[in-house]
């Protein structure tokens, strides 16, 4: 099978990853006019509680998980066992250490109250945090066995479901019931509780009473070092909403999150493309020309990011500053009071770094067929000493949230930096170096303009079509868009 061919079926699979993830995470998106609203969220400060707690919820997803999740992937793909024998050691271990560190998060909730939200009267989301922890770990688990079995369509039809069910509940409590940040957690909760025991025919078909303890010990040898990862790479990702509210305090942490979010665009794209990317590479690792398809990889996505990047640079304002109508809500913004638009001017920094972090992506296969997870915890170790270090700097010195985007793209940096030096040693692939510096290029360079100049609409609509054309004959091949066109053509078929 042709370079092409096997990167359009990873296209295929991502696009239809990409439309779950999306979905998973749309919500936060669509329910930004609600929560940023002051009639169902009464304050900054509040919204800033809720993105404390749910950044609290991301660090402890990697301890309930422990690695667990990306060493069950590698055996269903590379090791000898039985995939039944594989799920069941996974699922049995991880449901006794998941009830009792919830169990631990609930006895001690006010004292993790008080240390994050200053308050133990907050104990009761910390309660619930622990709940939503439980249900996601275990029902996350059939979603591996789906990207495993390459199941996408399925997939995204569990994935739109979550996302129903998230949104249905939202509306609910925080609209109907007026539970405020409280009804956030509950909506995240039942749509948890529900989604595993949708998920439970999955679960059975794999799921057995025993334990393979020496396969157990073998996989957590190669996912427990995954764990200081996972926990450097949530440093990287969200400890500056823990340090913008002790230096610049709760309000400017709500402008800040709601602003993020709209940059958290790009990752959310390349979280889908993972899904698909982890199963496709394992799957091709013996094939001669693997090396190659990695590196045609890695163009493709620059080409794409810097693309997407470049058309928020120039719109992303015009977008979220536009007055919407809908005949049930009337009038209404993306971010619904214009306190937070003071915060739209960072997301292309975010947008860029997330760049940075879908080069780090799709720079890891040979870590993993090499197995050589030891050295994952020095790119995103690296990353967060990087990123806490800017924050605590560029945050009191700019005193503004900006410090926190710099910090960001900062740390993606050195992320992306590290993993190519070391997997250059490890692993190396041919790199297209010339493609990939054109679009730096031309990106870096409209965007120092957007930055610089109050560029007129008009101007900026024909930057933007000069910025197309240039990569559609200048940085993509002949031969790719021939191939494109007869794979539009198929579809289309």
């Amino acid at each position: 099978m042709s370079i092409l061919r096997q990167i359009s079926n990873l296209a295929r699979h991502s696009a239809i990853y990409a439309i779950s993830t999306t979905l998973q995470r749309l919500s936060g998106f669509l329910l930004l006019p609600i929560y940023t609203s002051f009639d169902y969220i009464p304050t900054q400060s509040a919204f800033g509680d809720y993105i404390i707690v749910f950044t609290f919820i991301a660090f402890m997803n990697f301890f309930y998980l422990y690695g667990m999740d990306s060493a069950m992937l590698r055996y269903f793909f590379l090791g000898k066992k039985n995939r039944k024998v594989v799920f069941s050691s996974t699922f049995n271990t991880l449901l006794v250490s998941s009830v009792i560190t919830t169990a631990l998060l609930i006895f001690f909730s006010p004292e993790v109250a008080s240390g994050l939200l200053k308050s133990a009267d907050y104990s009761p989301l910390i309660q619930i945090a622990g709940l939503i922890l439980l249900f996601d770990t275990l029902g996350n688990l059939p979603y591996l066995i789906l990207r495993a079995e390459e199941k996408s369509i399925h997939f995204m039809l569990f994935k739109g479901l979550r996302f129903t069910l998230e949104m249905v509940f939202n509306v609910v409590y925080v609209v109907f019931f007026r539970l405020e940040v409280y009804g956030i957690f509950y909506s995240s909760l039942t749509a948890s509780v529900i989604n595993f025991l949708v998920m439970t025919p999955i679960i059975f078909r794999y799921l057995t009473r025993t334990i393979d303890f020496t396969l157990w010990k073998e996989m957590l040898k190669f996912g427990l070092p995954l764990l200081p990862n996972g926990i450097a790479f949530m440093t990287v990702e969200l400890i500056d909403r823990l340090i913008v509210p002790k230096i610049l305090g709760k309000e400017a942490l709500a402008v800040y999150g709601a602003n993020y979010r709209f940059g958290a665009i790009l990752m959310l794209l390349i979280l889908a493309f993972r899904n698909a990317w982890q199963p496709f590479f394992l799957k091709i690792a013996d094939q001669e020309n693997a090396r190659k398809i990695y590196a045609r990889v890695l163009t493709y996505f620059v080409i794409g990011a810097g693309m997407i990047t470049l058309f928020c640079t120039l719109f992303i304002e015009d977008i979220l500053t536009f007055k919407y109508w809908l005949p049930f809500a009337g009038d209404f913004y993306i971010l619904n009071n214009q306190s937070y638009w003071q915060g739209i001017s960072i997301i292309p920094i975010i947008l860029s770094a997330y760049c940075f972090y879908g080069i780090y992506v799709i720079l890891t296969p040979g870590f993993y067929i090499e197995k050589e997870s030891k050295y994952m915890i020095i790119f995103t170790g690296s990353a967060a000493v990087v990123n806490v270090a800017a924050n605590l700097i560029l945050l009191p010195l700019l005193n503004s949230f900006w410090g926190a985007a710099w910090a960001t793209l900062l740390s993606y940096l050195t992320m992306a930096i590290t993993i190519y030096v070391v997997a250059n040693r490890i692993y190396p692939i041919p790199i297209e170096w010339g493609r990939i510096a054109k679009i730096f290029l031309l990106a870096s360079t409209l965007m120092v303009l957007q930055y610089s100049f109050e560029i007129h609409f008009a101007l900026r609509l024909i930057l933007m079509l000069f910025s197309v054309i240039f990569c559609l004959f200048w940085i993509i091949r002949p031969g790719e868009r021939q191939a494109a066109k007869a794979q539009f053509a198929r579809l289309r078929g």
